[in-house]
């Protein structure tokens, strides 16, 4: 067989790569896993009993927008990582971006009110709580990012991780936010950004020793 028949035999059947796939199956799966969490607390630890009125305030809304913003740039990041070539550390990075956002609203708050109030405002009822629900339900999330990864090709696993435990908290957050009573902007800046912390470091972790190719 002459060269020439052989190249053009071996591209006769070519496609494009879909270079999206990866892209669609991320958005997809964080919107499965976000509904499966979602259910999950409202089946395990209920709605807040306001719910009804309280959703549409401001701080329900700023949960949901933090764990929203989060998980919207974790995600695009963690579907960059599975894919060599591009820079996925650029956008992780914008999450310190909202996070900010409610750092600096948390501390204008704690400006505005004596100091003997810091802590109940910071602490309120429920912290220990909202930091262990947060974190296990975020598991939910992981489980499922950590099975689209063994698709992708990451290079970076500590970056990968990070990644999918930010989005994973980020997402947890967003459906915790159907639950959790306490609305003070500084319980929001500490406990919430923790999880998101401690997600991040496990999925940095385990992510190497889970996901290789």
């Amino acid at each position: 067989m002459q060269t020439d028949d052989l190249i053009t035999l071996m591209t006769a059947s070519h496609r494009p790569v879909d270079t999206g796939r990866l892209r669609r199956a991320t958005w997809l799966a964080a919107l499965i896993a976000l509904a499966a969490t979602a259910m999950l607390i409202l089946l395990i630890l209920g709605a807040r009993a306001d719910l009804a009125t309280a959703w549409m305030t401001r701080p329900v809304l700023a949960k949901a927008l933090l764990g929203a913003s989060v998980a919207t740039i974790a995600l695009a990041a963690f579907q960059s990582s599975l894919r060599p070539g591009l820079k996925p550390l650029r956008l992780a990075l914008l999450v310190a971006v909202p996070l900010a956002f409610v750092f600096g609203w948390a501390a204008l708050v704690l400006a505005q009110v004596p100091a003997n109030q810091w802590s109940a405002l910071t602490f309120g009822r429920y912290w220990q709580i909202c930091l262990i629900a947060v974190t296990l339900c975020a598991l939910c999330p992981f489980a499922v990012l950590l099975l689209l990864a063994r698709s992708g090709a990451p290079v970076n696993g500590r970056l990968t991780g990070a990644c999918a435990g930010l989005a994973s908290a980020g997402l947890a957050t967003i459906a915790y936010s159907l639950h959790c009573p306490e609305d003070t902007v500084p319980f929001l800046a500490s406990w919430y950004p923790l999880a998101m912390a401690i997600m991040a470091a496990f999925g940095a972790v385990s992510f190497p020793r889970l996901v290789r190719w």
